[in-house]
């Protein structure tokens, strides 16, 4: 019985000893601490420790809650209890590349000055759009905008569109969304066939749309082009018109297509060019077995051209309705 006492008391012993065992506080490692203070910043002691990572931040308070709302929000909440905080561990983004700690420095040095604001780039310009919305950082999303619409005309139709799609998916404002518009429909049209699961239906109608006017325009530039060349002069004897010679010399003839005239300069001094005087616009035409047919956005094609539309349609893949839904 005696031994038998002390074994459970060693048991029960050990077991106590086991359950008050306070647990160990993980700690987290820094390999890299990047400071953004200011001399100013240390002495007023407005700074602040951001963790992303193995990365620690050291901004200034007033700065940053300046540029993000998210994080203003956040040191307001922290300064109303009693036992604040002055080291915060960030959740940036659940993107693996680039490393979150890159985004983060991204996103801090185009939102504060350290010492200065840096530009936004190509290489920055997706992650600084994500988390412009991600902190809520009004500066910086207007930065981002303003970045597109001074670039995007100078990039590829594909840039543009990935500028585009980046635009729909982080809901930038109307006026960035429309700058990329023009770019993304000078890409061919088979070009845009290919990506159109990159964009929405209305968004490929409307660029389609744009696409054909700007044909029909060409087409009446081509039009136009092509009747100015046939606007000649040439020394010949004598003016058929007229009958008029020159002792020595050639005389000039113009011939004036459009009026279907032919004389020289005293016959014609009157007449110009008929297109030209014109006030209204012309319109280029297509001849077809039932008549002339214009060129434009108003004017229905004639039934004959129906199986080259078919022809044509028949290249694309065209969804249909099964189900009462579309089917792709």
């Amino acid at each position: 019985n005696r031994v038998t006492y002390c074994i459970r008391t060693i048991r029960f012993s050990s077991q106590i000893s086991s359950n008050c065992r306070s647990p160990q506080k993980k700690t987290r490692h820094i390999s890299t601490v990047l400071d953004y203070l200011s001399p100013q910043c240390y002495n007023e002691g407005c700074s602040v420790a951001l963790v992303v990572q193995d990365t620690k931040f050291l901004v200034c308070k007033h700065q940053l809650s300046h540029a993000s709302e998210y994080f203003r929000l956040l040191f307001l909440a922290n300064n109303s209890h009693q036992n604040s905080l002055n080291e915060f561990a960030i959740v940036v983004s659940s993107f693996k590349h680039p490393p979150p700690s890159t985004q983060f420095k991204w996103f801090l040095e185009c939102s504060i000055q350290a010492p200065i604001v840096k530009d936004i780039g190509d290489d920055t310009l997706e992650t600084c759009m994500r988390l412009s919305k991600r902190f809520q950082a009004k500066g910086l999303e207007m930065a981002c905008g303003r970045y597109i619409r001074e670039n995007v005309n100078r990039k590829s139709p594909m840039v543009a569109l990935c500028w585009l799609n980046w635009i729909l998916k982080h809901k930038f404002d109307k006026a960035t969304h429309d700058a990329c518009l023009p770019c993304v429909a000078t890409a061919s049209l088979t070009c845009l066939e290919q990506h159109r699961n990159m964009i929405t239906e209305k968004l490929l109608a409307d660029l389609l749309a744009a696409k054909l006017r700007t044909l029909y325009s060409q087409t009446v530039n081509v039009f136009q082009t092509i009747h100015k060349m046939d606007h000649f002069f040439v020394d010949i004897d004598r003016c058929p018109r007229c009958g008029r010679q020159r002792d020595q010399g050639r005389v000039r003839v113009q011939v004036i297509p459009c009026r279907k005239m032919l004389g020289c300069e005293r016959c014609l001094r009157d007449c110009g060019c008929e297109i030209i005087d014109q006030t209204r616009d012309y319109q280029a035409f297509y001849q077809c077995n039932h008549g002339l047919n214009p060129l434009n956005d108003q004017t229905n094609d004639c039934y004959c051209q129906i199986p080259l539309l078919a022809s044509n349609i028949s290249k694309i893949h065209v969804p249909h309705l099964s189900n009462g839904k579309l089917d792709y």
